[in-house]
């Protein structure tokens, strides 16, 4: 028994090593001009600048003059100031001090001030999600309310991109509801020449208010990503396709044109995300009628889960139904979760 625990502790230390070992092996390193080491996961190199996560800390930025070399064997997406991109890992520097890459097991001295932008690679599948519960409410002479709840998701697998949205807007104005709007919303990517691709989408849309009973749309295209990091992204579609609405009662079929962009960002370090997302639906047949769609916003982590937003809602058709305004608008402060 006592030799089975002996034998048993000797296992568990050299497991422990073993873990120990390879964590530090997979560790990245930034080794500084002044000899200093900064240990933790590399994140990005953008804006002449190398975002790392160490485990005793939030990801901050060191500015990549002050950074003799990179220590990692992990692969990154490198692009160059001349356009060249390479997936590689940073063995090191060579006796010349010079920053090495490995390019298919391949050394390659470069400068760092030549990288235009280091991303970690896609993985396999990704995902994430977004809920958004914002609210206004006014009292006094005037009795009023709004409130919207919106939730996102994005998957990736390589190539293949779905991205589902679903908001409801309602408003309240002295106990009489004057907004009550829902979106349902699916857009499909499948990049077949990055960064260009083909886009399928398919929306619903209710808002009884101006007598919209309901709209679906189908519409296929093509879409070009203008920036796609994860601290950028800009994204542009167009395509053509056909709508079914019934309005005031009256149903109305026709093929409809729409473009579409989306943008978001991450500034300050990554606490802070911007975005601006707009459709536009051109109606080439029946109705005359263009409808607008904007959300604008920000959004401010407050913890790894939890962020604040504010949010700008705004929404113009040109030809409404008798007696509805062309235009909508909101501004809304909320809380919302990240997952």
């Amino acid at each position: 028994m006592q030799y089975c625990n002996r034998a048993t502790a000797m296992l568990l230390c050299v497991v422990l090593s073993v873990f120990f070992s390879w964590s530090a092996a997979v560790a990245d390193v930034l080794v500084l001009k002044n000899g200093d080491r900064i240990t933790g996961t590399i994140k990005q190199i953008w804006d002449d600048e190398v975002a790392i996560e160490p485990e005793y800390s939030d990801e901050f930025n060191v500015d990549l003059d002050v950074v003799d070399h990179i220590e990692s064997e992990r692969n990154f997406e490198l692009e160059f100031l001349d356009g060249r991109k390479v997936v590689a890992t940073f063995p090191g520097a060579n006796d010349d001090d010079q920053q090495l890459i490995s390019v298919d097991q391949q050394p390659e001295p470069i400068a760092l001030a030549d990288i235009l932008e280091l991303d970690e690679p896609a993985k396999a599948f990704d995902w994430e999600s977004h809920i958004d519960f914002s609210a206004t409410l006014k009292s006094g002479n005037t009795d009023s309310s709004s409130t919207q709840l919106r939730a996102d998701s994005k998957i990736e697998i390589p190539d293949h991109r779905h991205f589902i949205e679903y908001s409801d807007y309602r408003e309240e104005l002295d106990s009489v509801t004057t907004q009550d709007r829902q979106l349902i919303k699916y857009n499909y990517n499948w990049l077949y020449d990055d960064p260009w691709y083909f886009a399928a989408n398919a929306s619903y849309e209710r808002d009884p208010i101006i007598e919209l009973d309901s709209r679906f749309i189908v519409s296929g295209g093509l879409g070009r990503d203008i920036f796609n990091t994860p601290r950028l992204l800009l994204s542009i579609q167009l395509g053509l396709g056909a709508q079914s609405e019934e309005l005031a009662g009256v149903r109305d079929e026709n093929s409809v044109a729409v473009w579409s962009l989306r943008y978001r960002q991450e500034i300050l370090q990554g606490d802070m995300e911007i975005f601006h997302n707009h459709s536009i639906v051109e109606n080439l047949e029946g109705r005359d009628n263009t409808s607008y769609k904007t959300s604008t916003g920000l959004r401010y982590e407050i913890t790894d889960l939890l962020y604040a937003n504010l949010t700008l809602n705004y929404d113009y058709e040109t030809d409404p139904v008798d007696g509805a305004d062309n235009e909508d608008v909101a501004l809304l402060i909320g809380l919302g979760a990240e997952f």
